[in-house]
């Protein structure tokens, strides 16, 4: 097979539970569409069919060059993924801060560092945004949170 032309199958069997982070039209005739693995789906449409591929970006892309997160960074990102698995939408920070029993200064600098490091995207003005750009499973931290 072409690496550019996919099947639905393919497709589908590589990107199943994967959680969408981002999707970006990045030309006239193309979109991105980025998982919070770090995995791409680019999709350009061509005269006459859609041409996809696959896209893994490196670690250090990924978390735009920064380290893995830190034990409480962590801790956060693993209440956000659960809160969204649970709930099938973004936390508010207020709901961070009954979590972690932590000010709502403490929860805004945290998501603040989050996005900084690469971790999390989030849209300005956007209540409950936050998308997960990392791959919690690598970090074997999910089975410790409540």
């Amino acid at each position: 097979m072409h690496p550019n032309h996919l099947s639905s199958e393919f497709l589908s069997r590589h990107l199943k539970d994967r959680l969408v982070s981002q999707v970006v039209v990045t030309g006239k005739r193309q979109i991105s569409i980025n998982f919070s693995d770090g995995t791409g789906l680019i999709v350009d449409g061509g005269s006459d069919e859609l041409l996809a591929r696959i896209e893994r970006a490196s670690a250090s892309v990924a978390h735009n060059g920064s380290q893995s997160p830190t034990k409480r960074q962590l801790e956060y990102l693993a209440f956000i993924f659960k809160y969204m698995q649970r709930f099938g939408r973004a936390p508010a920070e207020s709901d961070i801060e009954r979590r972690f029993l932590v000010s709502a200064p403490s929860v805004n600098q945290m998501m603040q560092m989050l996005e900084r490091r690469g971790f999390i995207t989030r849209k300005p003005g956007v209540p409950r945004s936050i998308r997960l750009c990392v791959d919690l499973t690598a970090h074997g931290n999910l089975g410790t949170v409540r």
